[in-house]
């Protein structure tokens, strides 16, 4: 779609339904950001005229310059369609529709959202919404209606949110933040009258700055299965397409129709779906978190679902190993061969406390050397996959460079790795040691080994469609 190229990196741009009287109305906030935060040209419209923020307040579209390529709408939803009519007769072909008001609130909203698609149909115009709160391009465009100081804002990175929730997607904008994963772009699509959730997925899937692309979706109008799955499939061979899937439960069946208006649909069926179509499946918010962020780093995949575990904690390996029964990943056994040679790695003082087997417990007298070591050894087993290294840094022959020195041992094969650091602050460097070279850090257990389900899924696709 052209229109999602213009509306992601607009040149100029309005705002229709900016306040003269309200500084803080969902218009003024969006028209500060894009003037202001993002250095837009930027037109405020309002019937009354008059100024804002010292700027020109034009009464109607027709009447501002002809050079905009983007507008957001935000006013009552009667005036939606009038509004839009000025669009299509202005040439404009990117739209965002922040208003509510639509097939979310029932049967005269519906009609009143079929309207604007026709509306914007007749004229090729690429909307979003209704019923959103807008569109993030972090350093380029914020159209969001909630004011900067409440709302984090993700560095730039290559992970792409789309959700049908804005509240949702503001609270993954926040979770990102604090865990340093960055956004290529965050949107909102409400009501997705006209432009879906396939439309952004196909966008995204042929961007190649993009590493991953995750959806929060309640459901689908009547069809859009099909073609989300298909759509999905094919960027699935590019890169992972992660989703979240709300109104699983008949309770949750019944908010969709209140919230988006969607149809939730079987939760089995769809869940079948997505594995067949190559879409790897969220559980929860916590998963959604360790598939962003481990496809935020690139790409090692596994030929089978077999780990090797590393740790100074007993506890901890036995916590891993439950998690990754769950999942469905195994502990192969070493053998005794193996075992051996991992010994012979260790400081000799330690050879008889250490545990050989899977997982491999070092125990607190481990230092950096040991930890290196072994791991070297780990990664030159054929039936072992992946590594997931269990690094509890308060073992006192462990130093914070740790985390750099394991990454070179890392970069000598192709396997992927997954290290869990408590997310202190103290164990910052140990964590950027890491991740600034390549390796991604859970702060959970559990999180590490969702990581490695997800590069499993993702694997076992791409052996499937033959792209490994």
């Amino acid at each position: 779609m052209k229109g999602l190229d213009i509306m992601l990196n607009p040149k100029v741009t309005a705002v229709v339904g900016v306040s003269t009287s309200n500084p803080f109305s969902p218009g003024n906030v969006i028209f500060r950001k894009l003037c202001f935060e993002n250095g837009l040209p930027t037109y405020p419209i309002n019937p009354r005229g008059g100024t804002v923020e010292g700027q020109k307040v034009y009464k109607s579209l027709s009447e501002a310059p002809n050079d905009i390529e983007m507008v957001v709408i935000s006013v009552p939803a009667r005036f939606v369609p009038s509004v839009l009519e000025d669009c299509g007769q202005k040439k404009i072909k990117a739209v965002i529709v922040v208003s509510g008001g639509f097939s979310e609130t029932g049967e005269s909203g519906s009609s009143l959202q079929d309207e604007i698609i026709e509306i914007a149909k007749k004229h090729g115009i690429t909307m979003v919404g209704p019923n959103c709160i807008g569109v993030f391009v972090p350093d380029r465009l914020d159209t969001f209606f909630l004011p900067s100081e409440r709302v984090a804002r993700t560095r730039k990175g290559s992970v792409v949110l789309i959700s049908q929730s804005g509240g949702w997607l503001i609270e993954r904008l926040e979770e990102f933040a604090s865990r340093d994963v960055g956004v290529a772009a965050a949107i909102s699509i409400g009501n997705a009258a006209q432009t879906k959730v396939y439309d952004f997925i196909e966008h995204f899937g042929n961007d190649n700055e993009v590493t991953a692309i995750v959806c929060y979706i309640e459901g689908f109008g009547e069809g859009e299965g099909r073609k989300f799955a298909k759509i999905s499939s094919k960027v699935a061979e590019k890169k992972p397409v992660i989703v979240l899937k709300g109104g699983q439960s008949e309770a949750g069946h019944r908010a969709t129709q209140s919230h988006t208006s969607s149809l939730a649909g079987s939760a089995q069926v769809t869940s079948a779906a997505f594995k067949q179509f190559g879409v790897i499946e969220a559980a929860d918010e916590d998963e959604v978190m360790a598939y962003s962020k481990v496809f935020s780093f690139p790409f090692r995949p596994m030929k089978k679902n077999r780990l090797g575990c590393l740790t100074v904690s007993g506890g901890h390996g036995v916590i891993a190993t439950d998690e990754a029964d769950y999942y469905g990943l195994e502990f192969p056994q070493f053998t005794e061969e193996d075992q051996e040679a991992m010994r012979k790695m260790v400081t000799e003082a330690y050879q008889g406390i250490a545990s050989f087997r899977n997982p491999c417990d070092l125990t607190g007298s481990a230092s950096d050397v040991d930890y290196e070591g072994v791991l070297r050894v780990m990664l030159n087993i054929d039936y072992v996959d992946a590594a997931l290294l269990l690094l509890l840094p308060y073992a006192p022959g462990i130093s914070l460079q740790i985390g750099a020195r394991v990454a070179n041992v890392a970069k000598t094969k192709s396997k992927p790795i997954v290290a869990y650091v408590p997310d202190l602050d103290k164990y910052e460097v140990i964590i950027r040691g890491f991740e600034i070279n390549g390796i991604p850090c859970a702060d959970t257990i559990e999180e590490a080994v969702q990581m490695l389900n997800g590069i499993w899924k993702r694997s076992q696709y791409l052996h499937r469609v033959g792209k490994l």
